[in-house]
């Protein structure tokens, strides 16, 4: 039970992981189309997006 539970929490993390390059990296695309022109601005919601979102099962 506890190996499966382990391995479902690592699934998570990984797809958390994954999301968040891809929403960096959109960041930056918008970055380079002029669309944001501050790299922190990105950060900022990044980080407000995900500040203190609890990881699910």
């Amino acid at each position: 039970m506890a190996v499966a539970l382990k391995e479902d929490y690592q699934k998570a993390l990984d797809e958390q992981k994954k999301e968040v390059r891809e929403l960096v990296m959109a960041g930056l695309e918008q970055i380079k189309e002029g669309k944001t022109k501050d790299f922190n601005t990105v950060c900022d919601r990044l980080e407000k997006k995900y500040r203190g979102e609890a990881i699910s099962n």
